[in-house]
């Protein structure tokens, strides 16, 4: 047999297309993890975000974080503690969504804990969300945890 252009053409094809295939089959494969499973909804509302976001910009310094050998803890301001209908304390892992940690919060309690045997080494981000008055309140604070 005679190697000639169409032989190259058809063996360069070939080759092209099982390369690509392998690539697909690779890339479904793989997990995806988006940043929240409601991804597309969150963005939808964004004009709603930015008015809780406003609305919580006096709050950012209201509570304060601590580790100690048992638990990491935050602390809310009395001031803030008194006001708070109902609400929630989420350590959300930005690398795995399935290592996320939710806390509800009760009314008038000034502390909040997450055992230190739940979670994992790295960075979490802590969203605190609360209500007042029928208004949502949201504030993120960055946390290394080690």
């Amino acid at each position: 047999m005679k190697f000639n252009w169409g032989t190259g053409i058809f063996l360069f094809l070939a080759l092209f297309l099982a390369g690509s295939a392998v690539f697909i089959v690779f890339a479904v494969r793989q997990p995806v993890n988006l940043v929240h499973k409601n991804y597309y909804e969150k963005g939808v509302d964004h004009t709603d975000q930015m008015n809780v976001d406003a609305r919580s910009k006096p709050f950012t310094r209201s509570f304060e974080v601590a580790m100690n050998n048992e638990a990491f803890v935050i602390n809310i301001a009395n001031e803030l503690a008194t006001k708070i209908d109902s609400g929630n304390m989420q350590l959300y892992r930005p690398s795995d969504y399935t290592k996320d940690i939710n806390q509800k919060i009760i009314a008038g309690n000034n502390s909040v804990q997450f055992a230190k045997n739940d979670l994992i080494n790295g960075r979490y981000i802590l969203k605190f969300t609360w209500f007042t008055n029928g208004l949502r309140y949201e504030v993120d604070r960055p946390v290394n945890i080690q």
